[in-house]
């Protein structure tokens, strides 16, 4: 008699390689897919009736921002509520590792866009390496399981703080060093993020150099990349180019096109990825399915004015011969550089956190600027002034055309790009909406994937790129990481004004084989683990 911990009865399997579901039996035992058939002599702990819903591997969010929000709930229960077992956290250039006591206010003042209501870590100052950062990770009781990227940010902090400059001979060799000891340790690659400084100084051949050491160890280059807006074509050819050199495959982080007059731009964007992979540089992407991105509300200052840090940025709009060139420069049309004023307009931008100035919660910057009765350049200024230059903010700037096409690409992964919930603190509603959104909305309302081919896309397809070995099928020997939803009633119920509420038809969620979600509840369950890339 076949002896299981778990065992789902009569369930539809999507399995994750794309193909058509079948019905079955699944047993589970020690953490693993122990059977997959017709299983009728077998005792189980436990006993899931899975009659008309779907089991399919435990999500992968390929791009997560979970970093130091874990360090307050290591359950990552936001994560976990939507079927993601698996987070990929450290993308857009920020990871909390490597640290240098050097720079180290820089490193706090750089991530304060993902911190907000959040205590950092006591000992954030010892993850001098990334191998400390991630023996630190391995002592939490871990909701989800967990990998990361090693930000180049973070890297070119430690080494060079905020200077707006080419890295010299030696300085590249400590950054090298750097992502070394990262990919050593078990980073699943490198990630940037090219719009924000110090990224934004960083040049093309000194990514390149930093690649090489990536490729070295079969990992990623994850990018967000320089523009995203009116030169996303030649920010796209950029990112592929840097994979060429170095050797390494790519991931477009977060792929979209913003801005009304460059919407319909994702045809070409496709087109070079595309012809990339066909040459054999190996690209793909991922994508939240929203209209509006969210970052830093001072991602709307040009990249000149964060020289030298955050700190130097808000003493720079508290002088107002500086507020005027920085408003002279976001109304130049001609002047190259990811403006977000002009991709979204001021009542496109919508304040989601604001330390300081908690009247602009909750209201685009225009609103907040008409109800204080004062001008809007200034309303934006003062907004960045009085929470430090902390202030967070939805950017609507996407257009649904833009995203379908983009999501029906065969290399398009599914991923949240979000920060967590934390009570008292608005967020994007896709850190916790983000999943269930393209299996209800995208799925059944819109057509706009097979459920088949969207699951793919958020299981065997990560899995492959970030190297998870054993994640991302429902294959007898994999990890027991496995969803059960409602096809029929899944979908996302967050927004931007409550960003917290729970989605629907989440049935069960299972991590390492232990049930962490029954009946779209929490259990308590943290039998998530720290996973070191090895390829």
């Amino acid at each position: 008699m076949k002896r299981f911990d778990l065992l789902i009865k009569n369930v539809k399997v999507i399995d994750g390689t794309g193909n058509p579901w079948y019905k079955s039996d699944v047993g589970i035992a020690d953490g693993k897919i122990d059977y997959i058939g017709s299983i009728k002599d077998a005792e189980a702990a436990t006993v899931i009736d899975g009659q008309d819903f779907v089991l399919s591997p435990g999500f992968i969010d390929e791009h997560a921002h979970s970093d130091l929000y874990m360090f307050n709930d290591s359950s990552i229960y936001p994560k976990i509520a939507q079927g993601i077992t698996t987070d990929v956290s450290g993308n857009c250039g920020i990871s909390c590792a490597p640290v240098s006591n050097e720079h180290f206010e820089y490193l706090k003042k750089y991530m304060s866009g993902l911190g907000a209501g959040i205590n950092p870590p006591e000992n954030w100052k010892d993850f001098t390496t990334f191998e400390n950062y991630l023996n630190e990770i391995n002592k939490l009781k871990l909701g989800p399981n967990v990998a990361f990227y090693v930000g180049q940010g973070t890297i070119r902090i430690a080494v060079m703080g905020f200077e707006n400059r080419r890295a010299t001979k030696e300085e590249m060799r400590r950054m090298k060093d750097l992502v070394r000891e990262a990919m050593e340790s078990g980073a699943v690659g490198m990630s940037t993020g090219l719009i924000y400084p110090p990224g934004v100084y960083t040049p093309k051949d000194e990514l390149v150099e930093l690649c090489k050491v990536v490729a070295e160890y079969g990992g990623v280059y994850a990018s967000h990349i320089r523009n995203e807006s009116y030169d996303v074509l030649n920010a796209v050819s950029e990112a592929i180019d840097i994979g060429r050199q170095a050797g390494t495959p790519v991931i477009i982080s977060h792929h979209k096109v913003a801005g009304k007059r460059n919407w319909g731009k994702s045809v070409e964007t496709l087109e070079l990825i595309d012809r990339a992979n066909r040459e054999g540089i190996e690209v793909s992407l991922d994508q939240y399915p929203y209209k509006a991105g969210s970052s830093g509300l001072n991602a709307t200052i040009p990249p000149e004015f964060h020289e030298g840090g955050t700190e130097k940025l808000v003493e720079r709009l508290k002088d107002t011969d500086i507020r005027t060139r920085i408003k002279d420069i976001i109304l130049d049309p001609e002047r190259q550089w990811e403006n977000m004023v002009l991709n979204c307009g001021f009542d496109g931008i919508l304040v989601l956190t604001a330390k300081g100035a908690p009247d602009a919660e909750g209201k685009t910057v225009l609103e907040y600027a008409e109800n204080e009765g004062m001008d809007v350049f200034d309303a934006l200024f003062d907004i960045l002034v009085a929470t430090e230059g902390s202030a967070s903010a939805a950017y609507f700037m996407m257009d649904d055309s833009d995203i379908e096409w983009i999501m029906q690409h065969p290399y398009t992964m599914v991923g949240t790009d979000g920060n967590l919930i934390v009570s008292g603190v608005s967020r994007h509603p896709r850190c916790i909406g983000t999943f269930p959104k393209v299996l209800g909305r995208y799925v059944r309302e819109k057509k706009v994937l097979r459920l088949e081919e969207a699951i793919r896309k958020m299981t065997s397809l990560p899995s492959l790129k970030a190297g998870l070995k054993t994640k991302g099928l429902v294959k007898e020997g994999f990890d027991a990481d496995l969803v059960i939803f409602n096809p029929d009633t899944v979908i996302d119920r967050a927004d931007y004004v409550k960003p917290y509420l729970k989605n629907q038809g989440m049935e069960y969620v299972i991590v390492n084989g232990k049930i962490a979600v029954r009946c779209n509840k929490y259990t308590g369950a943290v039998s998530g683990k720290v996973i070191r890339v090895s390829r």
